[in-house]
């Protein structure tokens, strides 16, 4: 009985002391080298490529461009990951979708943005079969994403009722990042 009193109290005195040292946390391994990344030779072709394309839709220093904050995006990511995991949906990626926030003609010219806006919209992703497939996680069911697909395709019998039960609240769509050259000169 001794010997278990004496091992306690040693015990005891010992994680005292250990605790009241500084620890050092772990370091996060660092990141790893994305695996898309291109050359400054291919990134100039392509802007070539977009501006011979697409004349009158042009910014003033490359293509028409979207900028968004390092903040906005993370807490985007960080927040469709959480309202998707309330729903046993893993979010593997997001997708960019190309739109525009005015109305605009076909053949329209759009120089400098200033027309009809172009922008992106971004959206969630999870893997279904073998694709990525946008849905939107606040309109997602237990294990079921409301996919996109079926949710914006023209009104039918598929989607009426997830579009009936749309307040006319936020989504898990994001947008209204800051277009190109109008906020980023």
């Amino acid at each position: 009985m001794k010997t278990i009193k004496l091992v306690a109290i040693s015990m005891f005195i010992m994680g005292l002391f250990s605790c009241s040292q500084e620890m050092e946390c772990p370091k996060p391994d660092p990141p790893t080298q994305p695996k898309n990344l291109i050359s400054l030779e291919d990134a100039k072709n392509q802007l070539n490529l977009y501006d011979v394309a697409h004349p009158g839709v042009k910014g003033d220093q490359f293509a028409l461009r979207t900028w968004i904050s390092l903040e906005e995006l993370e807490n985007y990511i960080a927040y469709v990951k959480a309202e998707s995991l309330k729903n046993g949906i893993t979010v593997n990626g997001i997708d960019f979708m190309y739109s525009q926030t005015k109305e605009g003609k076909p053949g329209m010219p759009n120089a400098n943005n200033e027309d009809y806006e172009l922008t992106f919209m971004i959206a969630p992703t999870v893997k279904e079969g073998t694709s990525n497939m946008a849905f939107d996680p606040l309109s997602s069911e237990k294990g079921k994403p409301a996919f996109l697909k079926d949710i914006l395709a023209p009104q039918d019998s598929t989607n009426a009722k997830m579009m009936s039960n749309a307040t006319g609240g936020p989504s898990g769509i994001a947008n209204h990042f800051g277009a190109c050259p109008t906020i980023c000169l």
